[in-house]
């Protein structure tokens, strides 16, 4: 795997509180944490870059309430390319409203190595994309802990450059002349977690029914379902987390859409999209001890495995993953993490990650 290592400007970063409110309902109502970066990788080169994240809580909510956050990060790299996103998550209405989601805009190069579990390394190829993306979900408790919703997803795909007689050149892959997705479907979360950042007790179960249709704007007609469960377990300093996440696609699915495995939250170690399918299952586990000061630790280790028909899944064909990595507490009061793993996958594959918040 191609390996991304990021250098952080500073260190210990800078918090900016805005807006001191001397009720009892909010104690502070904004917070800044400005993240200056530098980082390298061989589908980048050199990339400058901030990240900052917003923590607070609107108008009149209880201090007791969940925080609300979002990110915004730009970048540039030597390659000419663009990244933008604003991933976010708000609480309104004393927790009774949530929405979470991303919107963004791309101009990036990923690694394709073909559809299927059985994928040799000198597969890889690079290709180019540009695409502007919408990730919406809107919920309603219906129950205590439990949202009921709706989610929204949009990507425009514009492929502008593939390698030269090769898989997506000539393979008939469906979605290798890019697309539109765009899809509306249902979304139920039970969120029992006593912390959105660092949980250390509580389950996490979300399900997702996501049809792409014609009549949305999609350029495909497909259905995604996926189930995702975390379950925390704390003790003193200690947490352990285990994730158990499964997907499944029906319909004409394009490539970039298709099930896979690896990235900065499921499997480290591979590279996002060494493997990918119609479906997919995947269980990990994270250990995570609290050291000194602002430190901390965690390992983990991950198996997962992709495959075209789920009745068709194969122990052969599970790929296994692990690794170890190191944290630095950004905000003691919001829990905030900045993380840093080291992940290793089979035949060589392993990979550094960084960025804010925890894998799961």
């Amino acid at each position: 795997m191609r390996r991304l290592v990021i250098f952080l400007l500073f260190f210990h970063t800078t918090t900016i509180s805005f807006g001191q409110n001397q009720s009892d309902s909010v104690k502070t109502k904004f917070k800044a944490y400005p993240l200056p970066v530098v980082f390298f990788s061989p589908e980048t080169d050199w990339g400058f870059g901030a990240v900052s994240l917003f923590s607070f809580r609107f108008k009149g909510e209880a201090k007791e309430s969940r925080v609300s956050q979002f990110q915004f990060g730009a970048a540039y790299t030597q390659r000419n390319q663009i990244l933008f996103y604003l991933p976010f998550q708000l609480y309104a209405k004393n927790e009774k409203i949530f929405s979470f989601g991303e919107l963004g805009y791309y101009k990036y190069s990923y690694l394709f190595f073909g559809v299927g579990s059985n994928l040799q390394a000198a597969n890889e190829e690079l290709y180019n994309v540009t695409f502007p993306r919408i990730r919406l979900n809107v919920m309603k408790l219906a129950k205590p802990k439990w949202y009921v919703g709706f989610r929204y997803w949009f990507d425009e795909y514009d492929i502008t450059k593939t390698k030269e007689g090769g898989l997506l050149e000539n393979n008939n892959i469906v979605g290798s002349n890019g697309g539109t997705i765009s899809s509306l479907g249902l979304i139920s979360l039970i969120d029992s977690r006593n912390d959105y950042n660092y949980p250390s007790s509580g389950t996490y179960f979300e399900f997702v029914a996501l049809p792409n249709l014609n009549v949305f704007g999609s350029d495909f007609e497909f259905t995604h379902f996926s189930a995702d469960y975390v379950k925390y377990l704390g003790k003193n300093k200690n947490v352990v987390a285990v994730n158990l996440y499964g997907v499944a696609t029906l319909g004409t699915v394009p490539f970039n859409e298709l099930a896979l495995i690896g990235g900065t939250r499921r499997m480290r170690g591979y590279f996002e999209g060494r493997f990918r399918d119609r479906n997919m299952l995947m269980a990990q586990t994270e250990f995570r001890r609290e050291l000194f000061w602002n430190f901390g630790f965690v390992a983990f280790a991950a198996c997962g495995v992709v495959s075209k028909n789920i009745e068709n899944f194969e122990v052969q064909n599970v790929k296994p993953s692990g690794g170890v990595g190191l944290r630095y507490r950004l905000s003691q009061d919001e829990k905030i993490n900045l993380r840093l793993d080291y992940g290793i996958g089979e035949s060589g594959s392993s990979g550094f990650y960084l960025t804010i918040g925890e894998a799961f």
